[in-house]
């Protein structure tokens, strides 16, 4: 509609006649021929045309403009980038590869491993008795024989023996004296002769016992040479967590001096001595277990300390309160060293005296002043015996008091603690003693 009306109006100008509408519809009508217009008439009419196009209205104009076409978006072009397929036959072959190579060496190891224990090369011959119960199993003897030390492999040990000894096989009970040296094929053709049991013998390590006076009971008792276990008990290390503990001063003159548990034990007679010893140091490990190692830190000492400190307690009461009263007043003077430089325990020089100087030939004053409580400062360089349970538990929970000085009367075995040395005095006259 628009453009017709545009139209009429243009046609208007520019032929300078009103145009006729036509009566029935108001359409415009050409009735003549235009006129033709001078040059000058015609410009004239062109900028009155131009003129009035321009005072348009704005909002025509808009409508007008959004009726053109929009510009062309510029075409965009895809970059694709190109996937190259990889080879994987070949990764594939060197992975397969890798994994041949990494297995026959892991296999390999452990042919080797096993084959070492099969064969027991480079195993110690440690001699070691073992009791075999009647009605074990071929799982129970390769059980028993691991829990020793004799070989590593349990589970390969059973299923050889099922090989080597057949469904009619005859496993002998009694006791078996084996070494890890051996081969497995020794020790289960020993499992197969019959043999007579050993005799065994009971013997009881007193609390408070040195190393020399439960070795004289073991060789009284037919076990083995005295001489033989102290140099064993003292030199060789089992392993077990304990043992890393233990100091190597110098100055000791037993290193372990204090781990030989009071107790009572079964023995083969005539057993080596590695096997007795370690039958011993079995039982002090599940004495001074981990729960006692972490106690010993809780208090700020070493587990080489609270032992020494439980063996002066063994010597100086054989009642449970009296030693952790007794170690009460040890602590004391240890946290307070400016003052309480020395502990003065008259139970060191039993140890001097009868351990020390009764084995050796010369004099090794710097050993003895060691040992010494009234030479040393605070603890003696080592244990003077071996505690038990009940002492070792005080120099671990000792009472808390404020205590400096203690002494007993040596006929009623009453103690008597003191915070000041006055009062310490009197105590010891209450008690028929002289200073």
């Amino acid at each position: 509609m628009r453009d017709d009306i545009f139209d009429e109006y243009l046609s208007s100008i520019l032929n300078d006649k009103p145009a006729e509408k036509n009566p029935e519809d108001g359409s415009a009508l050409m009735t003549e021929e235009p006129e033709k217009q001078s040059e000058a008439d015609s410009a004239e009419d062109i900028a009155d045309f131009a003129e009035k196009t321009i005072r348009l209205s704005d909002s025509e104009t808009k409508k007008l403009a959004g009726s053109l076409p929009s510009e062309p978006k510029p075409t965009k072009f895809i970059h694709r980038k190109i996937i190259r397929k990889a080879n994987y036959s070949a990764y594939g072959g060197i992975v397969m590869a890798t994994l041949v190579l990494c297995s026959s060496i892991v296999i390999s190891l452990f042919i080797i491993v096993v084959g070492r224990d099969f064969l027991g090369i480079d195993t110690n011959n440690n001699v070691t008795t073992l009791y075999v119960p009647t009605g074990s199993t071929l799982a129970d003897i390769s059980h028993l024989l691991a829990d020793s030390g004799i070989i590593e492999y349990p589970e390969v040990f059973e299923k050889f023996a099922r090989l080597r000894i057949g469904s009619d096989g005859v496993i002998y009970p009694g006791d078996i004296s084996v070494m890890p040296s051996m081969s497995y094929d020794d020790i289960i053709e020993m499992l197969t002769v019959s043999r007579e049991a050993h005799a065994t013998v009971t013997v009881t390590i007193i609390e408070g016992m040195t190393i020399d006076e439960a070795a004289k009971v073991l060789e009284d008792n037919g076990v083995c040479s005295a001489s033989d276990f102290i140099f064993e008990f003292n030199n060789d290390i089992f392993g077990f967590d304990f043992e890393t503990y233990v100091s190597s001063s110098s100055l000791k003159f037993y290193k372990y001096e204090g781990y030989l548990f009071p107790d009572t034990y079964e023995f083969y007679v005539g057993d080596s001595v590695y096997n007795i010893v370690k039958r011993i140091k079995e039982r002090t490990a599940e004495i001074l277990n981990e729960s006692v190692i972490r106690r010993c830190g809780e208090l700020g000492y070493t587990l080489d300390q609270v032992v020494t400190m439980a063996s002066l307690l063994q010597l100086e009461s054989g009642r449970l309160e009296d030693m952790e009263e007794i170690a009460g007043v040890f602590y004391n003077r240890l946290k307070n060293p400016a003052e309480y430089p020395k502990l003065q325990s008259d139970t060191t020089y039993r140890y001097i005296e009868n351990v020390i100087k009764a084995n050796t030939s010369i004099d090794y004053q710097e050993m003895y002043d060691a040992y010494d409580t009234y030479v040393c400062n605070g603890l003696p360089v080592g244990a003077i015996c071996n505690p038990g349970a009940d002492a070792i538990h005080a120099a671990l929970y000792p009472n808390e008091n404020s205590y400096y000085y203690f002494c007993s009367d040596a006929e009623t075995g009453e103690f008597y603690y003191a915070e000041t040395y006055d009062e310490h005095l009197a105590n010891v006259e209450l008690a028929g003693l002289s200073v």
